[in-house]
C-alpha cells in the first residue's frame, strides 16, 4: 500500500503536532491527576463523617429498643410477683378448634389446644395482660408486633390478630422467636436479634428482638418485638446533605444482602434481591464481592476502599453494628468525582493549548531548516540508485548523523552487488526443487484420504482439499489439538493427544526402522464442523526434529463409516428382538447389571418390572402367529410410550417383556407407572378388523431394597408377576410386603367403592333448608352416605377424598344427581307444592365435558322441574380456574337450574370475579356461625357479607345454627335461609319426608 503522505516537511509537521499534543496531555494527566486527589479526599471525608454518624444512630436506635423490651421485662417480673387474686379460668375461652383464646383491650392470649389448663398457665395469661395494658401505649411506636412466650405455650401478643389467626395445634415454643433465647441457646441471658423474615401478617420484611424472662433464677419465657427493617436506611436521607449522592447497605457476617437505601425489600424483590429475606439466594452480583470481603475480613472497616457496587465503581466505608452482628457500607460513586473533576478542568485545559501552539511554532521552522533540507537531498540521490545504476554513490561529505548516513548506504551497496551475483546461482537450483514438490504435493492433494500436517503444538500447517471438504472446516478456523484430528476434548473413546505423543515416544524409544516404529494408528467416531459423525481409521506419523522429538504429526484418516454400519449391523442381530426391535435378554441383563452396580455407588434406587401378556396363548391359536407376532409389536411400541429415555424395555421371549426404570425415588413411582402400563394394553389392538384387548400381569421389585445381587431379583420380579396372575390377571403385585399392603389398601378401597356403586350401597340424606322468616322447610340438601356391608355407615369424610382420587366422583356424583332429582319430584308429589333440592357439585364433575347432557337427561327422566334443582360449587373451586368454570355456570343457569356458592368465605374471592358469577344464593360457611352472637368479629363479618349478597340481589343460606341466639340474630341481621341441628340433622329420606309432613301440619 503507497503512504498517503509522502512529504518529509508534512511527516515533520505531524510529528512536531504529535509531540506538542502528547506534551500537552502529559501535563493535563498531572495536573489532572493531582485536583482528582484534591477531589476524591473531600468526599473521602464527607463519607467517613455520615458512616460514623449513621452508624451511631442504628447503634443508639437498637440499643433504645432493648432498653424498651427490658423495662417491659421488668414490669411483666413485677406482676408476677404480686398476690394471686381471682384470675379467669382460660378453660371456658376455649374455640371450636381445640385452641384457647381470649382476647382483651390491648391484646390477645393464645394456648396450644393440647397443653392443660392450671392455676400457672391462668398466672401468666393474667399477669401478661396487665403488663400489656401497661407498656402496650409505650411500645406502639416502638414496634410492629410485641408478644411474651412462656415455655408453657402461653402467648400473649399484640395485635390480637396474630393470636387469632394462630392455627389450634400451632407451637410457639419451636419458633426462633422463642429458641434463640431459651438458656440452651443463650446462656449469657441477653437479649438476641432474630434473622430477617416475611411477616404475612402486616406484609412487610421484620426482624426481632428477643429478650429472656428468669423469675428468680428460673426460665419462665421471652419478650420480643418486631421491628420493620425500613427504618434501618430511613433517615440516611436526613443526614446526606447532598441530595442523596451517598447510599448504604446493610448486609450480615456471611455476606448477605439485607437492606439497601436505593430498594426498599417487599414480597415482589424478595427472591432477587434479598436473599437473606427468601433463602436460598445470592445477593445482587455487583456488590457480592464486596460484601463476602467485608464479611471475611479483608477489607479494613472504618476505611475509605474502592469497590465496584451495580458494576459501577464506587468509593466506599464500611463499619460493624455490634448489636445485631451486621455491617453497614455507605458509597458514592466515582462518577460524582469525575463530574467535579471536568469542571475545574476546563481552565487548565485552555493554559495547556496556548502552550501547545508556540511550542509547535519554534519547533517546526528549527528542524525544517538543519534536517530536513539535508535529508532531501539524500533521498533524492537514493531514489537514482536501480538494478541498471548499481555503482552510483550518494553524498557523504561532513560528520554529524545525516553524512555517516550516507556512508553507510554506499558500504550497503558494495554487499549488494555481492549479493546479487550469488542470488542468480541459487535461482536455477531452486527451480528444479519446485518442480519436484509440485509434483508430490498434486498427488497428496488428489488423494481420496484426508491429509493433514500438525506442528508440535497440534496445530493446522497443511491440509490437503479431501480434508477441508469432508471435515467442512476452513483455513481461517482456528482448528488447534484436538480439531484437526476431528476428535472432542472429552470423546468417548477417551482418546488425549498425551497419550498418543507417549505412544510414539515409546515406539521410538524401542528403536528400529523409524519410519515403521513412530505410527499412532486408532479408529473413532470423528465429528465434523458442522457436527456431523462419521467412522475414521486415523494414521499419526511423527516427523522428528534435530533433538529426536516431532516437530510435525502427518495425520492420513479413511472413513470407515460403511464397514462400521455393517459391524453394527452384526450386534444388532445379536443383542436386539428381531421381532419388536426391543432389546433381547443377553443385552437386557448386561446392562441391568451396569446399572444395579451404579445404583449400589450412588445410592439411588431401580425397580424392575416382568410382564407376562394374559391368555396370549389364547389369541396365537385363535387368530394365528402373524396376527400374534402384530401383537406383540403393538404392545412393544405401547410400553415404549408409557417410559421415560432412561429407562429401557426388553423382549424376553415369547410374551414375556422386562422393564427397568432407572433412579426410581420410591415404590409409589412404579406403581404409577405399573398403572400406566396397564391402562395402556387395555385399549382394545384391531388384528384384521377384530379388537382384541391384551391384558398384561407385572411382578415389580425394588433394588436394593429387596436384593442387591442380579440373578434374585430376576426371580423376585418373576414371582411377583406370578403372584399377580395368582390375584385375578391385568393386575400388577409388589415382591416389597409393605409397599404391597399400600398398593393393596389403596386398590381395596377402589374396589370397594366400585362395588358399592354396583350394588347401591350409597344413601341420600337430607338436611332441611329454613326460611328464617317463617320458620318453615323450603327445601334441602342432599348429602350422601356410604352404608358399607361390613364397616357400617361411612362418613363421607372418610370415602370422597379417595373417590376423587380415583375419578369414581363422577359415576358417585352421576348416582347423587339422578337420585336426589327422583325423591325431590316425589315429595311434591306427596306435598303437592314446590320443593327445592340442592346438590353439591365436585370439580371433576363440572369439568366433565357431558355434564349439560348428563343433567338434561337426569331433569328429563326424572321429571323434575330446573327450577326445582339448585346446584352447589365450593368457593375454592371456583377460584382454581374461574375464567374457565364462569361460562359452564352460565350454561347451567341458562337451563332454569339455581346455583348456589358453598362455604363463601373460606376461598379468598374476588369481588370483581363476585359480581361475574352467574349466581342465586351464598351459603356462608359454618366457621363464620359458630361464635355468632357474642364474638364480634364474627358479627361484623355476617353482617357485611349480608349486605353484599343483598346489594347484588343474592339470597344468603347460612350453615352450622344449633342455637336459638344465633337464628335470632340472623334473622335480624337479613338472612334468607338457615340450616343446622338447631332445626335438625341429615335424615334419611323416609324419617325426612315425615319432618316434611309435620312442618306442614304446624
Amino acid at each position: 500500500m503507497r503512504p498517503t503522505i509522502r512529504s518529509l516537511n508534512a511527516k515533520l509537521l505531524l510529528i512536531v503536532i504529535g509531540f506538542v499534543i502528547l506534551s500537552g496531555i502529559l501535563g493535563a494527566v498531572r495536573v489532572g491527576f493531582a485536583e482528582t486527589r484534591r477531589i476524591q479526599t473531600l468526599y473521602d471525608n464527607r463519607l467517613l463523617s455520615l458512616s460514623s454518624r449513621y452508624s451511631h444512630y442504628l447503634e443508639d436506635e437498637l440499643q433504645a429498643r432493648a432498653d424498651t423490651l427490658l423495662g417491659a421485662r421488668d414490669v411483666l417480673l413485677e406482676a408476677l410477683s404480686q398476690p394471686r387474686v381471682l384470675e379467669p379460668d382460660l378453660r371456658e375461652y376455649r374455640d371450636a378448634d381445640g385452641a384457647y383464646r381470649k382476647m382483651d383491650r390491648y391484646s390477645g392470649v393464645f394456648v396450644h389446644r393440647d397443653q392443660p389448663i392450671d392455676a400457672r398457665i391462668n398466672q401468666l395469661a393474667h399477669a401478661s395482660q396487665l403488663a400489656w395494658e401497661r407498656v402496650t401505649p409505650v411500645v406502639d411506636g416502638v414496634f410492629s408486633a410485641f408478644y411474651f412466650i412462656s415455655r408453657e405455650r402461653v402467648s400473649r401478643v399484640w395485635p390480637q390478630t396474630i393470636a387469632i389467626n394462630h392455627r389450634p395445634d400451632h407451637d410457639v415454643t419451636t419458633e426462633i422467636f422463642y429458641t434463640i433465647a431459651t438458656p440452651e441457646q443463650n446462656p449469657q441471658r441477653a437479649p438476641q436479634w432474630t434473622p430477617i423474615y416475611f411477616d404475612a401478617y402486616s406484609g412487610e420484611w421484620m426482624t426481632s428482638l428477643i429478650v429472656p424472662v428468669y423469675e428468680q433464677d428460673d426460665f419462665v419465657g421471652v419478650i420480643g418485638g418486631d421491628i420493620n427493617v425500613s427504618y434501618l436506611l430511613g433517615k440516611l436521607s436526613d443526614l446526606d446533605t447532598d441530595g442523596d449522592q451517598i447510599m448504604a447497605l446493610i448486609y450480615d457476617d456471611e455476606g448477605q444482602l439485607v437492606i439497601h437505601s436505593a430498594q426498599r425489600p417487599d414480597v415482589g424483590q424478595r427472591s432477587e434481591d434479598y436473599p437473606l429475606l427468601n433463602a436460598p439466594g445470592e445477593p445482587e452480583v455487583g456488590a457480592a464481592d464486596y460484601m463476602a470481603g467485608v464479611a471475611a475480613g479483608s477489607v479494613s472497616l472504618g476505611e475509605v476502599a474502592r469497590a465496584s457496587i451495580d458494576g459501577k465503581p464506587v468509593h466506599v466505608v464500611a463499619n460493624r453494628l455490634d448489636k445485631m452482628e451486621w455491617f453497614i457500607s455507605f458509597y458514592y460513586p466515582h462518577s460524582l468525582i469525575e463530574t467535579r473533576f471536568r469542571e475545574s478542568m476546563i481552565s487548565v485545559y485552555i493554559n495547556i493549548i496556548l502552550l501547545a501552539v508556540f511550542l509547535f511554532v519554534v519547533l517546526f521552522f528549527s528542524i525544517r531548516r538543519y534536517v530536513v533540507r539535508r535529508i532531501s537531498a539524500l533521498a533524492d540521490a537514493t531514489s537514482r540508485i536501480d538494478r541498471e545504476n548499481w555503482y552510483m554513490s550518494v553524498p557523504d561529505s561532513g560528520s554529524d548523523e545525516i553524512a555517516r548516513l550516507g556512508k553507510s548506504i554506499n558500504n550497503m551497496l558494495d554487499q549488494i552487488r555481492h549479493l546479487v551475483r550469488g542470488l542468480d546461482d541459487k535461482i536455477s537450483l531452486l527451480d528444479k526443487a519446485s518442480l519436484e514438490s509440485r509434483r508430490l504435493m498434486s498427488a497428496i492433494e488428489n488423494s481420496a484420504s484426508l491429509v493433514v500436517i500438525l506442528n508440535r503444538d497440534w496445530k493446522i500447517e497443511y491440509a490437503n482439499s479431501q480434508y477441508w471438504q469432508t471435515t467442512g472446516f476452513s483455513a481461517d478456523d482456528d482448528c488447534t489439538r484436538y480439531r484437526p484430528l476431528l476428535l472432542d476434548e472429552n470423546n468417548s473413546e477417551k482418546i488425549t493427544l498425551e497419550d498418543i505423543d507417549r505412544k510414539l515416544q515409546s515406539q521410538l524409544a524401542r528403536g528400529g526402522n523409524i519410519e515403521d516404529s513412530a505410527k499412532w494408528q486408532a479408529e473413532y467416531l470423528a465429528t465434523t464442523a458442522s457436527g456431523q459423525h462419521f467412522w475414521l481409521m486415523q494414521t499419526v506419523t511423527a516427523i522428528l526434529g534435530n533433538d529426536q522429538r516431532p516437530d510435525y504429526y502427518v495425520c492420513v484418516g479413511q472413513d470407515i463409516t460403511d464397514l462400521k454400519e455393517k459391524q453394527q449391523e452384526v450386534e444388532k442381530l445379536a443383542y436386539y428382538d428381531h421381532l419388536t426391535g426391543l432389546a433381547n435378554r443377553t443385552l437386557f441383563k448386561s446392562q441391568l447389571r451396569a446399572t444395579l452396580n451404579r445404583c449400589l455407588r450412588t445410592g439411588h434406587k431401580m425397580a424392575l418390572f416382568y410382564l407376562d401378556l394374559d391368555h396370549f396363548k389364547r389369541i396365537n391359536d385363535t387368530f394365528g402367529h402373524e396376527d400374534g407376532d402384530l401383537l406383540l409389536i403393538e404392545v412393544a411400541r405401547r410400553l415404549t410410550e408409557c417410559l421415560r429415555q432412561e429407562d429401557m424395555v426388553a423382549r424376553l421371549g415369547g410374551d414375556e417383556f422386562a422393564v427397568m426404570l432407572d433412579e426410581v425415588e420410591s415404590p409409589q413411582y412404579a406403581y404409577v407407572v405399573a398403572n400406566k402400563i396397564i391402562q395402556a394394553l387395555n385399549h382394545p389392538v384391531e388384528l384384521h378388523g377384530k379388537e382384541v384387548v391384551p391384558g398384561v400381569s407385572i411382578g415389580i421389585t425394588i433394588a436394593p431394597d429387596d436384593s442387591n445381587e442380579l440373578d434374585a431379583l430376576m426371580k423376585s420380579a418373576d414371582l411377583a408377576m406370578y403372584q399377580a396372575k395368582d390375584k385375578g390377571r391385568n393386575s400388577f403385585q409388589f415382591y416389597t410386603a409393605d409397599m404391597n399392603l399400600a398398593v393393596e389398601q389403596r386398590l381395596t378401597i377402589e374396589r370397594e367403592l366400585r362395588q358399592a356403586l354396583r350394588f347401591g350401597q350409597f344413601e341420600l340424606y337430607y338436611q332441611p333448608l329454613i326460611d328464617l322468616g317463617t320458620e318453615k322447610i323450603v327445601g334441602a340438601e342432599a348429602l350422601v352416605r356410604w352404608n358399607h356391608p361390613v364397616h357400617g355407615m361411612v362418613s363421607p369424610a372418610d370415602f370422597i377424598p379417595a373417590a376423587e382420587e380415583s375419578g369414581l366422583i363422577v359415576p358417585l356424583g352421576k348416582w347423587v344427581l339422578k337420585t336426589a332429582c327422583y325423591q325431590a319430584k316425589g315429595i311434591q308429589k306427596a306435598l303437592a307444592r314446590d320443593f327445592k333440592i340442592s346438590v353439591n357439585l365436585s370439580a371433576r364433575q363440572l369439568n366433565e365435558p357431558d355434564f349439560i347432557t348428563t343433567l338434561e337427561r337426569c331433569l328429563r327422566e326424572t321429571g323434575l322441574a330446573a327450577a326445582s334443582l339448585e346446584l352447589e360449587v365450593t368457593e375454592s373451586t371456583l377460584m382454581v380456574d374461574a375464567e374457565n368454570v364462569i361460562p359452564r355456570l352460565e350454561q347451567l343457569r341458562q337451563k332454569g337450574c339455581s346455583l348456589a356458592i358453598d362455604d363463601f368465605g373460606t376461598g379468598y374471592s374476588s369481588l370483581s370475579y363476585l359480581k361475574r358469577l352467574p349466581i342465586n344464593s351464598l351459603k356462608v360457611d359454618r366457621s363464620f356461625v359458630k361464635d355468632l352472637p357474642e364474638d364480634e368479629e364474627d358479627r361484623a363479618i355476617t353482617s357485611l357479607i349480608v349486605a353484599m349478597a343483598n346489594s347484588l340481589h343474592y339470597k344468603v343460606v347460612v350453615e352450622g345454627v344449633e342455637t336459638k341466639e344465633q337464628h335470632e340474630f340472623l334473622s335480624g341481621c337479613g338472612c334468607h335461609y338457615g340450616q343446622g341441628f338447631l332445626y335438625s340433622r341429615p335424615l334419611p329420606a323416609d324419617h325426612f319426608i315425615a319432618l316434611l309432613f309435620a312442618d306442614d301440619n304446624d
